[in-house]
């Protein structure tokens, strides 16, 4: 299977998610690039659900 380097981005970057999301649930804390990469996942799923600039940006705030 051939991917474009930016599918191969989006997969490392759902895959960092995955991750963060997990260790969060588990109760530890997360490094820098992990919080990072699980707020990149969360705010990609809000905008495959259709939500507005203005509401990612509340949403984005709420989470940090």
């Amino acid at each position: 299977m051939r991917l474009s380097p930016k599918e191969i981005e989006k997969i490392v970057l759902h895959n960092a998610g995955f991750i963060a999301q997990k260790r969060l649930w588990r109760g530890l804390r997360l490094n820098y690039p992990e919080s990072m990469a699980l707020l990149a996942t969360q705010i990609l799923e809000f905008i495959r659900d259709g939500q507005d600039v203005a509401a990612l940006m509340d949403t984005g705030k709420k989470i940090l």
